[in-house]
C-alpha cells in the first residue's frame, strides 16, 4: 500500500494534473509545461526561435485535455494545438503540433521527476 501512495499520480490513469514535462520540437523550440488541476497549464519557454525565451505564460486560454493515452494541448485559445500519445510507462509523450499559420512540428516530451 505504501508503494502505491509514493508513485506519481500519472500512473493511476489519465490524470496528468500536477505534473511537469520537458518538451522539444523538431524546430529546436524547448519548453517546460506544468499541467494544472483545472485543465489549464503554465509554460516556460526555454528555447524559442521566434523569441520570448525565459517567458512564463499561464492563463485560461492555455488548456489541455486527456482521453486515455491521448493528450491535446491548446496554446492561446487554439493558436497552436498539439496532439500527443503517452507511452505505456506514462513518462513520455510524442506527437504533432500545428499552428494557425499551418506550420507543423513534431514534438517529444518527458516527465520531469
Amino acid at each position: 500500500m505504501v508503494l502505491l501512495i509514493s508513485l506519481p499520480s500519472i500512473v493511476f490513469g489519465e490524470d496528468i494534473s500536477g505534473t511537469g514535462w520537458f518538451f522539444e520540437e523538431n524546430n529546436g523550440d524547448k519548453e517546460i509545461i506544468l499541467f494544472e488541476k483545472d485543465g489549464t497549464f503554465t509554460y516556460l519557454q526555454v528555447v524559442m526561435l521566434s523569441g520570448g525565451e525565459g517567458e512564463v505564460y499561464s492563463d485560461e486560454y492555455d488548456t489541455y485535455s486527456v482521453n486515455e493515452d491521448l493528450v491535446v494541448i491548446s496554446f492561446t485559445g487554439g493558436y497552436k494545438i498539439c496532439s500527443l500519445a503517452i507511452d505505456s510507462r506514462k513518462d513520455r509523450m510524442s506527437g504533432t503540433c500545428i499552428n494557425k499559420k499551418g506550420i507543423v512540428n513534431q514534438i517529444k516530451g518527458r516527465l520531469i521527476e
